[in-house]
């Protein structure tokens, strides 16, 4: 496939040139032809009429020499006396004078008198009066006849010469007419005379004695043109003519031509071609100038280029093109800075970021401190007072990061609240402790934004390369899990240390396997009593969840509780802790047990809209359950969202189920919202009843609780309780309910179910 411009036009102009020419030489040929043809029929058609008047010319001739003979007194005394001997003297040597080849006397009544040839086989045709020409077939050859009377004064007899018509007259004939001229017999097809060659006369012959054979037939296979004249000649056998020319020496001057038009016709061909390239020429330079400029463009390259071009179209494209190449070229610029930097705080983003530590760790001789800070709860302070004042405060900060880090190698925003700080500077030249404290004190200063003072809190994770890493991303994982850390002890910065890694794995791995945790049946329940105060006797429960997982074997709910609330995993937890609760409890109920078992909700699930759905279903299948069920609530969990928490917690009221405040006194709630909460029990946290007997300021915490409680009309649930000493204290304070290791530690269902059987005996006894 031709692909080049310059050649497609070349061969566009060239094939209409050529196009033209061969409709030209189409129709000079069609028209040659044409001519060629009627050139042909008309020279037959004048050697026809040449061969009738030389046939005519002739018979005139020889009417002339017999009147000659008729004429003569001798003759015509022989004829009347009737001397034989006489008449056939003279009829020979008149005969042989004129070179006549028959001659015949007959009577008046066509009696013969005197002939040259047989009688029999000659039929003369007379005339009234005067004298007649025809043609005759006698003994199988043709001769011209011509009849005239013999008068003295009357009419006594009539005499005929005859000439034959052989081969040496068609050559004479040929010559005057410009047409081979061929006779034969229609019958016998036997050729009398002809001017053609002799092979073309055999192949003739042999062509007439074929059945179904035409003259049009052996024209054709003789490459010759020609015409047909049928002869009387007196006789049942008739005479055919056929005048023929070759097609060949017709055609000669039209083949001349043919070959000169076409000789015209190549020469401006060519001239077409190379005036086609040069006017190709002219077109595609300025299309290479302005290709070979586009592809320094394609390739990147937007320096301008030199068109030398006219005023005309192609300059005009010259001049848009370059508009083109600016625009793309600053708009390049432009994509390739928003490709590299936040458009927010207009820092190098991740990708960049990523590229030069990249090439700071490929190099293998640089060494560095990289300082990844996270913002504390950004999300939320986001969402509470919306994006625009998020925005305003993300550029604050990332001003302040400019001043306070001008040093640094780089800083960029790698993430919607992270930001990463990297000096060129190993552990031993980089004085961290002293940029901590800088860092911290422009970072502590309120971001203000309108009237309103907003106080960041900010996590630091520190790692230095290539010491604790030569990968991008093994150097940013680390760092992440240097700011979770640095989370999880509340400090704001930590280095990372080697085994920090596989504590955040480990978070990793709890994560993804407590998708399936559920589906497993790894999950199972256990149940801690839960005490009457003052008689000892089990009262109800509350109920824990336990995993032992198939890969990470023994998880601890401390440890996986929190990163189901994190994961969102919690919300299936707390369904398969609910549904498990409800059948314990309507197993329980359908024994004659009315114990209640107090179940743990979490912050996720209490703003959860799917939590009294749940507990709805649930009572559909065992209405008793909210008399049964305790629904235990952190204080961290309503003040998440107070006016929603209390809301829910209405609801799960109005359903019959009992609400109970967890860790009471650890959290950060007041009297007010308190006094708001939809509440019957409080758990006094474990923290002021552990040293109880011993802690002066404890007893007066627990003591002025319990009072408060009951006051509100709630019943106070003790947990943590160690000792005997500690149960009696509260004992005297009339607590109602206890819980703690001193009792029983959580047991499996069976277990407790053992240790029920044998305390309420006990107590019973």
């Amino acid at each position: 496939m031709i692909t080049r411009f310059r050649t497609r036009l070349i061969l566009i102009l060239a094939g209409l040139v050529a196009g033209a020419l061969l409709v030209a030489l189409a129709a000079v040929w069609v028209a040659t032809e044409n001519q060629l043809g009627r050139s042909i029929e008309r020279e037959l058609s004048v050697s026809e009429r040449v061969f009738r008047e030389l046939l005519d010319s002739r018979s005139a001739q020889l009417l002339q020499a017999a009147e000659v003979l008729t004429d003569d007194f001798g003759f015509k005394r022989a004829v009347a006396s009737k001397d034989r001997e006489t008449i056939v003297s003279a009829l020979v040597n008149y005969g042989e004078r004129i070179e006549a080849e028959l001659m015949v006397l007959q009577t008046p009544e066509g009696e013969e008198i005197a002939s040259s040839h047989a009688f029999d086989k000659l039929r003369i045709s007379h005339s009234g009066a005067g004298s007649n020409s025809e043609l005759a077939v006698v003994e199988g050859e043709l001769f011209q006849l011509v009849t005239v009377p013999v008068n003295a004064p009357n009419l006594i007899a009539w005499a005929t010469l005859g000439f034959e018509v052989d081969s040496g007259l068609a050559e004479e004939l040929k010559n005057l007419a410009n047409a081979d001229i061929t006779l034969w017999l229609e019958n016998s097809g036997k050729v009398i005379a002809s001017s053609l060659e002799a092979r073309q006369v055999s192949s003739f012959a042999k062509a007439l004695n074929k059945d179904g054979h035409t003259l049009d037939n052996w024209l054709l296979s003789q490459e010759l043109a020609g015409s047909e004249v049928v002869l009387d000649a007196g006789s049942d056998d008739a005479v055919h003519v056929a005048l023929t020319t070759s097609l060949e020496t017709a055609a000669a001057e039209f083949t001349r031509l043919h070959w000169q038009i076409a000789l015209i016709a190549i020469v401006a061909l060519v001239i077409a071609m190379l005036l086609a390239a040069i006017i190709a020429r002219g077109v595609s330079r300025p299309l290479q100038q302005l290709s070979g400029a586009a592809r320094k463009l394609q390739q990147g390259d937007y320096s301008e280029s030199e068109l030398s071009l006219n005023d005309d179209e192609f300059g005009e494209l010259a001049n848009t093109f370059g508009s083109m190449r600016k625009a793309i070229s600053e708009r390049e610029k432009r994509i390739s800075y928003q490709a590299s930097h936040d458009h927010l705080t207009d820092l190098p983003n991740r990708s960049f970021f990523r590229e030069q530590l990249q090439y700071r760790l490929d190099g293998n001789t640089s060494s560095g401190c990289l300082l990844l800070l996270n913002i504390h709860q950004f999300r939320v302070l986001n969402d509470s007072v919306g994006q625009e004042i998020g925005d305003d405060i993300l550029r604050q900060l990332s001003a302040r990061l400019k001043w306070c880090c001008g040093n640094a190698e780089l800083l960029a925003r790698i993430g919607g609240d992270e930001f990463a700080v990297l000096y060129a500077s190993d552990k031993s030249e980089f004085d961290l402790d002293n940029k901590i404290k800088e860092l911290h004190s422009f970072l502590d200063t309120p971001f203000k934004v309108g009237d309103s003072d907003y106080r960041l809190a900010f996590n630091i994770g520190v790692v230095y390369f290539p010491g604790h890493g030569n990968e991008v991303d093994l150097l940013i994982r680390r760092a992440q899990v240097s700011v979770q850390q640095s989370k999880l002890q509340k400090s704001f910065y930590v280095e990372y240390k080697s085994g920090l890694d596989e504590q955040y794995m480990r978070r990793l791995q709890i994560i993804e396997s407590l998708k399936d945790a559920v589906a497993d049946k790894e999950l199972h329940l256990v149940l801690q009593p839960k005490i009457n105060c003052q008689t000892g006797s089990v009262v109800g429960a509350e109920v824990l969840l336990r995993w032992q997982s198939d890969k990470l074997g023994f998880v601890g709910p401390d440890e996986f509780i929190p990163l189901a609330e994190q994961s969102g995993a919690i919300t299936e937890l707390t369904n398969w802790v609910c549904r498990e609760s409800a059948k314990l409890l309507q197993s329980w109920h359908e024994q004659g047990r009315t114990l209640k078992l107090s179940i743990n909700l979490s912050t996720v699930d209490l703003l959860s809209d799917a939590l009294p759905l749940l507990f709805e279903q649930l009572i559909i299948d065992f209405p008793e359950l909210p008399k049964l069920l305790v629904l235990e609530i952190t204080e961290s969990a309503v003040m998440k969202d107070p006016e929603k928490a209390i809301a829910r917690l209405e609801t799960l009221k109005r359903l019959g189920f009992s609400i109970s405040i967890d860790d009471y006194g650890t959290g950060h709630s007041s009297l007010a919202q308190l006094r708001r909460l939809p509440v019957e029990e409080l758990k006094v946290d474990r923290a002021f009843v552990q040293h109880l007997s011993e802690e002066s300021k404890d007893k007066s915490i627990v003591r002025s609780t319990i009072h408060l409680a009951h006051e509100l009309g709630l019943r106070v649930v003790a947990e943590g309780v160690e000792n005997e000493d500690s149960w009696r204290v509260l004992q005297s304070m009339h607590c109602d309910e206890l819980q703690g290791y001193f009792f029983s530690k959580p047991l499996p269902i069976s277990g407790f179910i053992e240790y029920l059987n044998i305390n309420n005996h006990e107590t019973n006894g």
